[in-house]
């Protein structure tokens, strides 16, 4: 229990001195940031969209991936993730994960009031096994961002982005009640 009590206290802190959200966008190409967007949802279920978006933003960003703007470097980990998503060879599932979540390390704890990056996050480590045990951090991410979608004070997210989360979490997240709750007004939808 004092482990637990440590870990929020740490978290409040950490939201304390965050910085804003639009820090994780910083240097980000609006246009290249829309492609990935818009193309995200299709390559969950698409090895050849997962490629796609691979080979776009490899070839569009310079240098190396740890210095790409947060934002991409969330979309680039969560794309790593679904190459294993879409393998058919077990040790590439864990190997494509294992470096998904070397890319991951770091980007929420740097930008803790982004949406974007945390939902990628939870969307990605509530879903994969308990073998890699991440799941009190998406766990974790997941209350946060109850609270974080049903306050809406990320500029960089659209409204109609913030719903979309909230539905998804709701239909895939497994939140306890009082999430539910937060997710249901922040759908704005009467609680079901």
């Amino acid at each position: 229990m004092r482990a637990v009590v440590f870990f929020f206290l740490a978290l409040a802190v950490a939201a304390a001195a965050a910085p804003a959200p639009e820090e994780a966008y910083r240097g980000a190409d609006r246009v290249l940031l829309d492609q990935v967007r818009g193309r995200f949802k299709a390559a969950t279920e698409s090895a050849a969209v997962t490629a796609e978006l691979i080979a776009l933003m490899d070839g569009t960003l310079p240098g190396e991936i740890a210095g790409w703007p947060a934002i991409f470097r969330a979309y680039r980990a969560s794309l790593e993730g679904l190459v294993g998503k879409h393998s058919h060879k077990p040790w590439d599932k864990y190997v494509r994960v294992k470096a998904a979540l070397a890319q991951f390390a770091g980007l929420v704890e740097a930008h803790p009031e982004s949406i974007e990056i945390r939902g990628l996050r939870f969307a990605f480590y509530y879903q994969i096994p308990k073998l890699f045990d991440v799941r009190p951090l998406a766990l974790a991410d997941r209350a946060v961002l109850a609270d974080l979608l049903l306050r809406r004070e990320d500029p960089t997210v659209t409204p109609a982005y913030c719903r979309e989360m909230a539905e998804w979490i709701v239909q895939n997240g497994d939140p306890r009640p009082d999430e539910r709750k937060k997710l249901a007004a922040a759908r704005g939808d009467p609680e079901r």
